[in-house]
């Protein structure tokens, strides 16, 4: 790995955070008029524009090809309730308290993997996820902030992206990227569709823009954030996801007129802080086994 590989990688990931806050911004844009069903279904089935020429360089239609149907289906399923959520929770709150509460997800994978891979949970690693839940709840107040549905949808979401992580793992040792992403682009689309007929609301031109630009940009930062992680090990490129919290507070101030709260930013400060922590703890645990074998 050498310095320009690193500098690539970093260009990658930042740039990947920022083009993905697009996206959520502009699912908050579209407001509560469209279902969430229905822009699911954009946000996945258009991302394949962006897609289509690395689904055609691995074979086109081959890209289907697993010997793991039941774990794509497992991955696809939990993604999809992932997603699915995040486009609510994006409806009841602000960007910013949104963003943070979905990064929340390294540390649930963390305590997932303790459960279900039995990985070791090394002090390091259960102060982070402790301090990083503590901030959670003094970021939301309940007291303070009536909307505690919205949390626990973001949270929701969060969760459900721990177990995906958690599936990620095991797929990634034989199956392709583009495969994961097309298994998980097809349920998202496909499970969009079917709501469709049930709850669907026509658009004008300028929001059948902004459903196009959704899928588009989501698949654009998805590209760029698989070639990231080809540059740089995600002890490098993971923490760079939380630059996203900086483009949310951006868009909150720039588009929805929103300025978070003091107790919002500090608690999404310290869930950053330790997610960071819990990627670099992983990463020195890897070392040190790396070198007594």
């Amino acid at each position: 790995m050498t310095q320009d590989s690193v500098s690539t990688a970093v260009k990658l990931a930042i740039l990947s955070t920022g083009i993905f806050s697009v996206m959520f911004a502009l699912i908050k844009m579209l407001g509560p008029e469209y279902p969430s069903g229905q822009v699911l279904f954009c946000r996945s089935f258009f991302a394949v524009i962006p897609l289509f020429p690395a689904i055609m360089k691995n074979g086109g239609w081959q890209v289907f090809k697993t010997s793991r149907p039941g774990m794509h289906l497992t991955r696809s399923a939990m993604g999809l309730i992932s997603a699915f959520l995040c486009i609510e929770a994006l409806r009841w709150l602000p960007l910013s308290e949104a963003t943070s509460l979905f990064y929340t997800a390294p540390l649930i994978t963390t305590v997932l993997s303790f459960f279900l891979l039995k990985e070791k949970l090394s002090p390091l690693k259960l102060i982070a996820v402790m301090a990083g839940f503590a901030g959670v709840l003094y970021m939301l107040q309940p007291q303070s902030n009536g909307n505690l549905t919205g949390a626990l949808i973001a949270l929701g979401s969060a969760l459900c992206a721990g177990f995906v992580a958690i599936e990620l793992r095991r797929l990634s040792e034989t199956e392709k990227s583009i495969t994961i992403v097309a298994f998980f682009m097809s349920a998202c689309s496909l499970a969009g569709l079917l709501t469709m007929p049930f709850a669907f609301t026509m658009p004008d031109l300028k929001d059948a823009l902004i459903l196009l630009a959704i899928g588009i940009t989501g698949g654009i930062a998805q590209i760029f954030m698989t070639e990231a992680y080809k540059f740089a090990p995600a002890s490098t490129v993971a923490p760079l996801n939380y630059t996203s919290l900086i483009w949310a507070t951006l868009f909150d101030a720039l588009l929805f007129a929103k300025i978070p709260a003091w107790h919002t930013l500090l608690g999404a400060l310290a869930v950053a802080c330790c997610g960071i922590l819990v990627v670099k703890a992983g990463k020195h645990e890897e070392t040190r086994v790396s070198a007594k074998t």
